[in-house]
C-alpha cells in the first residue's frame, strides 16, 4: 500500500479526507471504517502539508460511496464544506472587501491548496463566470471534487455574505448523477445543468460588489501574505516551466511578454529563456499552450463572440486569433465551437 509523505506536493489534501468523514459519520460510520483500508488515520490528515495521492483518494471515494449507499456524495460534501477548511487562503477570501476580491484571491492561490484545479474568473461576458478545469480523470473522484466544488462556492458565498437569494447557473460536463433531483429544490434560485461542455458557475454582475461579512483589510493583508509566502515556497520547488505557465494562467492579462515574466521571477528575460530550453520547451509555447487552453474554455460558451475572445485574448483581430487557434488546433475556432470532439 502506497503511503502519504507530508511534503508530497502533488494530490488531494489530506484535510478533504477529513470532510469526507463528517461526510459519512452521518450514516454512522467513524475514522477507522472509512480510513483503515487505505492506512490513514485522522491525525495525519489533519497535517496541512499533507496529500494524498490521487489513486488513493479515488479509492477512498468509492469506499465512501459504497459504506452510504448514496450515488454522489458532492452534494453532501458542498454543504458542509466552510470556509475555514481552506487554511490561510480560506482566511484571505473570508476578510475580502466584497466577492469580486474574494474570487481574484481564489484565482490566485487555488494551487496552493488543489494543484490539479484551474479557476477562470470572467467578468467579460453579460455575467460573471467562474469555470473551472480540473486535471483529475479518474472517476468517481473528478465528479465528485467537482460537484463539491460547486456547491461549496454557493455555500460558502452565502454565508460569507448573509444573503441566501443568490441566482445563477451551475453547468457540470458530465451526466446527471442518479438520484440528484431530489437536491435541486434545495437550490430554488439556481439552474443546474448536465452534460455541458464545460465546467462552471455563472451570474449576476450585481453579486461581485456583496460586501463579505468579515471584511477585515488588515486581517486579509496578512493572509495575504501567509499565502504569497507559500506560493513562493512552492516555486522554488517547482520547475521553471511550471511557474511561468502558472504566471500566464493566472494574470489579468493573458498576453504578457516575456520581459513582464522574467521581472517577476526576479530573473533577465535571457537567463529564462535559457532555463527553459534545458527543460525543453520555450517561452512562446507556453504561452500558446495557457493560450488555447483559455480559448477553448470561452469557446464553449455560447455568450462570448469570436470578437470578444480575441480581444481577451490580446489579439488585435479575429483574423489574428483565428489563425492562431487554427495553427494550435487544425481547425478554425467556429468549428471548434461546432464540434470540440471532433
Amino acid at each position: 500500500m502506497k503511503t502519504i509523505s507530508a511534503r508530497q506536493e502533488q494530490g488531494v489534501p489530506g484535510v478533504y479526507g477529513l470532510l469526507v468523514l463528517d461526510v459519512v459519520s452521518r450514516w454512522g460510520y467513524n475514522a477507522d471504517t472509512l480510513f483503515a483500508p487505505f492506512q490513514l488515520n485522522s491525525e495525519m490528515l489533519a497535517d496541512p502539508e499533507c496529500r494524498i495521492p490521487t489513486p488513493i483518494a479515488n479509492e477512498l471515494v468509492k469506499h465512501a460511496l459504497k459504506l452510504t449507499g448514496e450515488s454522489t456524495l458532492g452534494y453532501h460534501l458542498g454543504t458542509q464544506m466552510r470556509i475555514s477548511i481552506h487554511g490561510f487562503i480560506g482566511y484571505a477570501i473570508m476578510t475580502a472587501h466584497e466577492i469580486s476580491d474574494a474570487l481574484i484571491l481564489a484565482n490566485r492561490f487555488i494551487q496552493l491548496r488543489m494543484p490539479f484545479l484551474q479557476l477562470f474568473f470572467s467578468t467579460f461576458g453579460e455575467k460573471a463566470s467562474l469555470q473551472l478545469q480540473c486535471d483529475i480523470h479518474m472517476e468517481p473522484l473528478r465528479t465528485e471534487i467537482a460537484i463539491a466544488l460547486i456547491i461549496g462556492m454557493i455555500t460558502m458565498s452565502k454565508a460569507m455574505t448573509g444573503t441566501e437569494h443568490f441566482t445563477g447557473e451551475v453547468d457540470f460536463d458530465f451526466p446527471k448523477p442518479a438520484g440528484f433531483d431530489q437536491y435541486f429544490a434545495k437550490f430554488p434560485y439556481h439552474q443546474f445543468r448536465f452534460d455541458q461542455p464545460y465546467l462552471g458557475l455563472s451570474f449576476d454582475k450585481q453579486y461581485l460588489g456583496l460586501k463579505m461579512i468579515n471584511a477585515d483589510p488588515i486581517a486579509s493583508q496578512i493572509a495575504i501574505n501567509q499565502c504569497e509566502a507559500e506560493l513562493s515556497a512552492l516555486g522554488e520547488r517547482r520547475r521553471i516551466s511550471m511557474r511561468v505557465r502558472d504566471i500566464l494562467t493566472h494574470a489579468e492579462q493573458h498576453y504578457l511578454s516575456i520581459e513582464n515574466v522574467a521581472d517577476y521571477l526576479h530573473m533577465s528575460d535571457r537567463t529564462l529563456k535559457r532555463q527553459l530550453a534545458a527543460e525543453g520547451t520555450s517561452f512562446s509555447n507556453l504561452v500558446d499552450e495557457v493560450r488555447y487552453r483559455h480559448a477553448t474554455s470561452l469557446l464553449s460558451r455560447t455568450d462570448y463572440t469570436l470578437e470578444q475572445i480575441a480581444d481577451e485574448l490580446g489579439y488585435s483581430d479575429v483574423a489574428n486569433f483565428s489563425r492562431a487557434f487554427k495553427r494550435w488546433s487544425g481547425r478554425s475556432p467556429s468549428n471548434w465551437r461546432k464540434d470540440p470532439y471532433l
